[in-house]
């Protein structure tokens, strides 16, 4: 009997720093469809493992509980495996704040196609919260830049919080706010001025977000992020997993999603699977916003459309659709992820150190980067005391490609603090494509824009 149980992207005995693994991997036999994994210190009141396989592929979400979980993979044609992994909580005081707003009335009903939906919205928005944490960790992984996430804000007993809290206005203000492009702004500083916390990312979804059945409008809809602030309407969440096991079946989910009382906002895909990938990727597009990244080139990057592929990170094939008619399979350069020019932004995010003192160099106090454009030279200078890791260059709407200088490991010292780069240097980058300014990113964290000359028309 073989002993080929193998986990490709989790070592035994290792730390993670979030609290549901995604694990990957591979069973010695032709079919991995019998294989289980229990985790034997698995947190209270969590379901059984789901595993997902294909052939000899699995995919797995193993939740974990603070400290040592054994993990054990079982199956009928491979001796068992164990796998062992530490969860140590992060210390980091940067945090995502999960928010579920209503109006002045208190009402907490979220939009539903039919009254057999139940209303626990924060049983959804919790689940949805833990799946971008895991798909951040994931893929900052696959690029070299270790297991890095945001992180969640928790209770005394480690559970995510999710806050139910009342707006100041009526629905039908708020209503009239998204109509004309003031509803973010809106809530934005209802947050700074009732909630305000400089260490919050805030994630809101709106309670109130309806789809009036005779015209088809949606009233209270929107997904911008920006700032300390995602907004989001809540008009697709009744298709969100309630918990993570369920995960796996929402994302396989061939269901006709009837739009008649909620947004279809699947990619014209029309099912449940597809409208839950669409809706909670572009909740982390829009976080990725408030985290500070810009739309990309990357059609496979969350800061582009690659959000409506959040589910293949976790799955094997896209299940049926309107857009595919049998089950569609897909290579691992086909699943969503943060593309290197915004991975390696957040690497040094302050919202993305794992501990308070992590990533912060000791050269010298926060002070933000220098940068000086010289038109006259033709050079842009720039320096910084706490080293510079990154430069991302940008055109007019989105970021074309970046510069990293020196290691991007925890504790690296060996970034220059002074960079010259002429504005030729620059324009080379990406040849035919104007780049219009800079952003340069020093060690701590800290940030500072500057706009390049524009050639004259």
């Amino acid at each position: 009997m073989e002993s080929s149980i193998r986990v490709e992207n989790h070592e035994s005995d290792s730390e993670v720093r979030y609290s549901v693994v995604l694990l990957r991997g591979t069973v010695a036999t032709d079919d991995a469809s019998e294989l289980t994994i229990v985790n034997t210190n698995t947190p209270a009141g969590s379901s059984p493992v789901k595993v997902l396989t294909d052939g000899k592929r699995f995919k797995a979400l193993v939740e974990l509980s603070k400290g040592r979980n054994v993990i054990r993979l079982e199956h009928g044609s491979a001796s068992t495996s164990e796998l062992i992994l530490n969860f140590k909580p992060q210390t980091n005081p940067h945090y995502v704040r999960l928010i579920w707003m209503t109006d002045q009335s208190g009402e907490t009903d979220f939009a539903v196609p039919d009254d057999t939906f139940t209303q626990d919205y924060a049983n959804r928005l919790r689940t949805a919260a833990l799946l971008m944490q895991t798909f951040t960790a994931e893929r900052m992984k696959d690029l070299g830049y270790g297991p890095r996430t945001f992180a969640l804000e928790r209770d005394d007993k480690g559970e995510v919080v999710v806050h139910t809290w009342k707006g100041d206005q009526d629905k039908q203000d708020y209503y009239a706010q998204a109509e004309n492009n003031r509803w973010w702004q809106q809530v934005r500083r209802w947050i700074n001025d009732e909630h305000p916390d400089p260490m919050a990312k805030n994630v809101v979804l709106a309670a109130y977000t309806r789809k009036d059945p005779r015209t088809g409008k949606m009233l209270g809809h929107t997904a911008l992020g920006g700032a300390n602030l995602g907004l989001f309407g809540s008009a697709s969440m009744f298709c969100w997993p309630r918990d993570i096991q369920s995960a796996m079946d929402v994302f396989q989910d061939g269901t006709e999603v009837n739009p008649t009382h909620v947004h279809d906002d699947s990619a014209f895909r029309g099912t449940i699977w597809a409208l839950a990938s669409t809706t909670i990727g572009a909740t982390l597009h829009e976080t990725g916003h408030a985290m500070g990244l810009p739309h990309c080139t990357d059609n496979m990057g969350i800061m582009t459309r690659g959000f409506d592929h959040f589910h293949r990170v976790f799955t094997f094939a896209d299940p049926p659709s309107k857009q595919n008619k049998q089950p569609r399979k897909f290579s691992s350069e086909q699943e969503a992820y943060f593309s290197p020019v915004s991975a390696s932004f957040l690497r040094w995010s302050p919202w993305f150190q794992l501990d308070d003192s992590t990533g912060v160099s000791a050269k010298s106090p926060r002070s933000r980067p220098n940068v000086e454009v010289d038109e006259a030279a033709k050079l842009v200078r720039i320096s910084s005391s706490a080293g510079i890791p990154w430069i991302g260059f940008h055109s007019k709407d989105r970021i074309e490609t970046f510069q990293e200088y020196g290691s991007h490991d925890t504790g690296a010292d060996d970034h220059p603090e002074s960079i010259e780069l002429t504005f030729d240097d620059i324009q080379q980058l990406k040849p035919g494509t104007e780049i219009r300014r800079i952003v340069v990113v020093d060690s701590n964290g800290e940030s500072r824009n500057a706009s390049l000359p524009q050639p004259s028309p």
